[in-house]
Formats: structure tokens, C-alpha cells, sequence
């Protein structure tokens, strides 16, 4: 008789054969001696997908399966591999994440000691990203890592664990999220509201191979992508979402409601995420760091273009969703 699934891996992926081809290679190793699956999610990819994952079926060590999603977005693919899970656990990680060999035995063992409960890991870049110019930029950005479990109000696709039953009862991921941003911290935001307990496990490790992480003309396309959903939680949850600031401080400019200082500094950033005005930044960025690669100039250089780059992203979500802006600010606090 055939042992009862204990883990589903879903892993949704779009256009990133090369990255999927090294986390498979992880995955491949881990050591965990429960029956586990993993199920990739191929989200309308134009790229050799397919026959990355077919070549990796003839050897892997568990059931690996591959999927098609055609409703863009990593929501849609994510509730896809859910849909097709045996698992009693699901595991959600992102198509560039690297696990190192003990990452779901640390995963199962938090399940199985705090039933009900939810578990994130940690997330670093790759070395050879954190040694650039921009990658030293991003590390000065991160806060120092607890060394204890914590709770936390949080997820990230990245690699988040939790009962299939309970992902199940939440109706999933909210598929209106088009692209990989938001739709993560949205299910946390409802998971919370149904009493469910989040941990953080800083013990837990993974490797993150992101096309952004050294690069500040990507990251900037990866902001405006990754902001344009923004509003929409905004629009969903009103006054509630977690990045209220971001709300407020992105928002059309309004004398009126802005005052001066934030009036004026909302017009940069329109100048700033223009398409003259990123390429100029980008550009004045690469220069600086070839001939006079000092923080104090880069890193303006760098806060100057992301703020532009996430002023545009969110503005051109409300028009992706239609937001009525008007009604919604009216509610914000001051």
C-alpha cells in the first residue's frame, strides 16, 4: 500500500528555466524522511520549461509533477498546485529559491510540533549578488534577523509552509493579484482574521537567486511590476492594509491632503519614475560606479530611482484596477 503524501513542494514558475533548473537541483537533495511531492507549475512559459522538468522526472527521487496554469500570475499557479496536492502539508516556494539539504525536515518538524500553525523562512540573497555595487546597497536595508522564533503577521511566497487544509478553507490565494506581489501578505492578512498563528524560523535558511538582486535598472522594473497591486489591497482592505504609508505616500499629489513637503516630493517622484527620468538616474548610477563608487552618492542615487520606479508602479495600478481614489483617501488617516 502506498504511503499517504505528508508534503506537497508547489513551485509556480514563468519564464525562468534556468533559475527552476538549480532550485530542482536542490530540491533533488533533501534529506526527509517522510513521503513528500513537489508539483511545478508551468504559468505560460515561452522558454525550455517543459524539458527542464521532464529531465529532472527520470531521476528525482519523489514524484515530480508538472502542471499548466493559464491565468497569469503566481496565484492562480500556486491554487493550480494546491488543487493537485496530496499532501497533508503544503509547502509554496518560488521557482529561484535555493533549499539547502535539511530546509523541509526543519519545515515539517515546526508543522508537526505547533499544529495550526504557519511557518516562513528566511530568505538571503546569493553571496555573489550581496558583493555588487547595489547588492551592499540592499543589505544595508535589512534588518538584523532574530535568532529565536517569532510571530509574525507576514508570509512570502518564497517559501511558506502551512496545513493543506487550512489554505483550503481560506479559498487560497486571490487570484485578482496578476503578478507575483501582495497576494502572499493578502492571505496572511486573512489567515490572521480566522485566529491562525504565523512564525518566522530564522533557523530555516534559504538562498534567494533573484534576476533583481544585482542589478538597479531590474530592481526598478521589479518595483513598478511588483507595486502595481498595491492598490488593489488598498481598494480590498481600505485603511487595513499593512502598507498604508505606501498608500499615502504614492497617491496622485493633493495640495490639500499632502501639505507642502509631501506635495512637492511626490512631483520629484513622478519625475523620477518618468521614463526619462529612470533612464537618466540608471545611468548616472552605472557611471558612479565604475569611477567614484561612494555609498553616500550611489545610495541617493539608488533611493532616487526606487522611489520613482515604485511612484509609477502604483499609479499605474489604479487604473489597472480602477480605483476610486477620490472616496478611499477621504478615509485616510492623517
Amino acid at each position: 500500500m502506498e504511503a499517504e503524501v505528508e508534503l506537497s513542494v508547489i513551485v509556480p514558475t514563468h519564464n525562468r528555466a534556468d533559475a527552476l533548473e538549480k532550485t530542482l537541483d536542490h530540491l533533488k537533495d533533501q534529506v526527509f524522511g517522510q513521503p513528500w511531492e513537489v508539483i511545478v507549475v508551468n504559468n505560460n512559459c515561452s522558454d525550455n520549461t517543459d524539458e527542464v522538468v521532464a529531465r529532472y522526472q527520470g531521476f528525482f527521487p519523489v514524484p515530480l509533477i508538472l502542471a499548466h496554469e493559464k491565468k497569469p500570475g503566481a496565484s492562480a499557479a500556486r491554487n493550480k498546485g494546491a488543487a493537485l496536492a496530496k499532501g497533508r502539508y503544503l509547502l509554496f516556494m518560488d521557482n529561484d529559491v535555493l533549499m539547502p539539504a535539511d530546509t523541509l525536515a526543519r519545515h515539517y518538524r515546526n508543522l508537526e510540533q505547533h499544529p495550526g500553525a504557519w511557518f516562513v523562512a528566511h530568505a538571503e540573497n546569493m553571496p555573489e549578488q550581496k558583493n555588487t555595487h547595489f547588492g551592499k546597497f540592499r543589505s544595508s536595508l535589512e534588518q538584523p534577523v532574530d535568532t529565536q522564533i517569532r510571530e509574525t503577521t507576514m508570509i512570502t511566497g518564497q517559501n511558506v509552509s502551512l496545513p493543506r487544509s487550512q489554505f483550503e478553507e481560506l479559498g487560497g490565494f486571490d487570484e485578482k493579484f496578476h503578478v507575483a506581489s501582495g497576494e502572499d501578505r493578502e492571505l496572511a492578512l486573512r489567515a490572521i482574521k480566522k485566529g491562525i498563528k504565523i512564525y518566522f524560523d530564522p533557523s530555516i535558511v534559504v538562498l534567494h537567486n533573484d534576476w533583481a538582486g544585482s542589478s538597479i535598472k531590474d530592481y526598478c522594473n521589479r518595483q513598478r511590476i511588483y507595486t502595481l497591486t498595491e492598490p488593489f489591497f488598498w481598494q480590498k482592505y481600505g485603511n487595513e492594509t499593512p502598507r498604508l504609508r505606501m498608500v499615502k505616500e504614492n497617491l496622485p499629489p493633493s495640495l490639500k491632503r499632502d501639505g507642502i513637503r509631501l506635495f512637492a516630493w511626490k512631483n520629484m517622484k513622478m519625475i523620477f519614475g518618468s521614463k526619462l527620468g529612470q533612464a537618466t538616474l540608471i545611468t548616472t548610477a552605472g557611471l558612479f560606479e565604475k569611477i567614484l563608487p561612494k555609498p553616500v552618492i550611489l545610495w541617493k542615487l539608488y533611493r532616487m530611482a526606487i522611489s520613482g520606479a515604485i511612484y509609477k508602479g502604483f499609479n499605474e495600478g489604479l487604473k489597472v484596477f480602477n480605483v476610486d481614489t477620490g472616496s478611499l483617501a477621504k478615509n485616510l488617516p492623517k
